[in-house]
Order: structure tokens, then C-alpha cells, then sequence
């Protein structure tokens, strides 16, 4: 019998994403600290390192922390959301309850009221039943999170959830500034750029998780991927169906997850890919379904 992690809450596989926590930070310091002197095809280079890393912490990283945090201890899970607040460039808490506002409608289509419960879904801002189209909601998501709601939410978990937010705004504020003082060129220039487009990629990558699902179907109402390497590299991310239908599974238990309700997938045609969530659109031009799809009833819910 394995012995129960004293550090770690779940498994120590946990260590693992925490590492990758901390070189997330280290490299966006490094870009940081050495932009000045870094000839232009390593800016360049960099630029797109970091951007990539923005939607992969936010898949990965801050993903798995939110539904299952690392640590035993409480502090250190509140200082590994400060160190997440600077790596993904917004407070981490409010993060927190803005994605899981998302599990709490699963990517809905629009009800009576004209809207959708999850703040996220791909169908909220989408002509009648269909969904919004790919490029208008990469890149306009970023703008529309509804931050009044986020904090609405949050107030009502408490004043430890509160102070929380508090200390990574204060953090995050004082961060920015410094980057400003010490160099405003590469704030404007680097951070900011890197930073959107970091977002826009994990936007891009949520609407492919849902694109072509079925909303309200338990079993369908998320897209799956089973490309080894992808889910070695996303930490099983792409286990997404299994995902929305339990939240609360360690990233290292997809697989036996999997397994148990693949028979009520196959029964509800869930859809899966064969390559990463990012190559979704490619494959559905190759089939020829490329464009907007309109919402599949929930049926065959078994």
C-alpha cells in the first residue's frame, strides 16, 4: 500500500505541476530581467514561448489547482496562488470562480431568459442556437469576462476567499508597476502582447473542447482527445468529457475515469478527436463541417 502524501493532498505526481508552476514564473522573470540585452530573434522566440505558456498554465497548471489544490497545508496552497496570479496576469481566485461558474453550466445553450448560465459558453454570444463563431469569441472572450458577477461570487465564499483576492491584486498591481518603472518598453511591448495572445490560445482551446457537443447532455456536452501526447504534455486535459462529468477527479485517474462511463459516451456519440483540442477546426475542414453548428438536443441520456 502506498503511503499517504504529507505534503500533497491528492499524489505526489502533483510535484510535477508545481515544478512546471515555478518555471512558468522563472522564464517570464528571465524575459523580464534579460529583454534589454536579448538580440531580436530570441525576443521573438520568447514571445511565443511565453504566450504558449499563458494558455498552457491556464489548461494545465491553474486548471488542475482549482479543481483539486496541491497542498495539504493551506498556505501554501494560498501561496501557490499568488505565484498562479502572476503567471497567468490576473488575480487567481477570481480565476478560480469564473471557471467554475463554467462547470456550473457546462457550456449551456441559451434558456428562456435569452442567456446562458456558464459566463464562458461558446453559445452565449451566438446567433439564435448556434454557436458563436471561432474567431469572434477567441478574440473578444477576453474582454467580455463579466468581473462584477466573478466578485459577486466570490464575496459570497467568504472573507478568507476575499482576502485571497486582495493580497494576489495587490501583488499583481505592484508586479506590473515595477515592470513599468523598471521597463516600460517591454511591458507594453512584450508583456501585454504575450499576455492577450496567451489568452486568446486558451480561449481558442475551450471553444474546441465544446465545439460540436451537445449541451445538456452529460455524457456529450464536451469534446474528448486521446492523443497520447497531448494528454502527456496537457497532464490528461484531454480527457475533457470526463472531466465535466466529474470535476473533482485527480489528472492522474482520466484514464480509469475513462474507462467506467466510455459504454454511456459511445451510447450519446461523444466526440472525439484524434488529435490535441487545438486541431478540432482542421479536422472538421477535412471532413467538410467546417462553420457554425447548431445546438443537438440532449437525448440519450442513459
Amino acid at each position: 500500500m502506498s503511503a499517504k502524501p504529507v505534503v500533497f493532498r491528492y499524489s505526489y505526481y502533483d510535484a510535477i505541476i508545481v515544478f512546471c508552476g515555478l518555471l512558468n514564473i522563472s522564464f517570464l522573470l528571465w524575459t523580464f530581467l534579460a529583454f534589454p540585452s536579448l538580440p531580436w530573434w530570441a525576443v521573438g522566440l520568447s514571445f511565443f514561448v511565453l504566450a504558449w505558456a499563458y494558455c498552457w498554465n491556464l489548461q494545465c497548471i491553474s486548471h488542475n489547482f482549482i479543481h483539486n489544490p496541491f497542498f495539504n497545508n493551506v498556505w501554501l496552497n494560498r501561496v501557490f496562488g499568488v505565484l498562479e496570479t502572476l503567471c497567468i496576469g490576473m488575480p487567481h481566485q477570481l480565476y478560480h470562480h469564473y471557471h467554475l461558474n463554467h462547470h456550473a453550466g457546462d457550456n449551456d445553450a441559451k434558456g428562456p431568459d435569452g442567456t446562458t448560465r456558464d459566463w464562458s459558453s461558446i453559445y452565449r454570444y451566438g446567433k439564435g442556437d448556434a454557436p458563436e463563431g471561432f474567431w469572434r469569441y477567441c478574440l473578444l472572450s477576453f474582454f467580455r469576462v463579466e468581473i462584477t458577477p466573478v466578485i459577486r461570487v466570490c464575496i459570497r465564499h467568504g472573507r478568507a476567499h476575499v482576502l485571497q483576492t486582495i493580497v494576489e491584486t495587490i501583488v499583481l498591481a505592484a508586479f506590473w508597476l515595477t515592470m513599468l518603472a523598471v521597463s516600460w518598453r517591454y511591458f507594453v511591448y512584450f508583456y501585454l502582447p504575450s499576455f492577450f495572445l496567451g489568452w486568446v490560445l486558451s480561449y481558442a482551446e475551450g471553444y474546441l473542447e465544446h465545439y460540436g457537443a451537445q449541451p445538456g447532455n452529460p455524457f456529450a456536452n464536451s469534446v474528448s482527445s486521446y492523443y497520447w501526447l497531448y494528454n502527456f504534455l496537457w497532464f490528461n486535459n484531454g480527457y475533457h468529457q470526463e472531466h465535466h462529468w466529474d470535476p473533482k477527479m485527480h489528472w492522474t485517474r482520466m484514464k480509469e475515469l475513462s474507462q467506467r462511463i466510455r459504454p454511456y459516451m459511445e451510447a450519446n456519440q461523444t466526440r472525439i478527436l484524434r488529435g490535441p483540442h487545438l486541431t478540432g477546426l482542421i479536422e472538421d475542414c477535412f471532413k467538410g463541417t467546417c462553420g457554425e453548428r447548431s445546438v443537438k438536443p440532449a437525448d440519450n441520456v442513459g
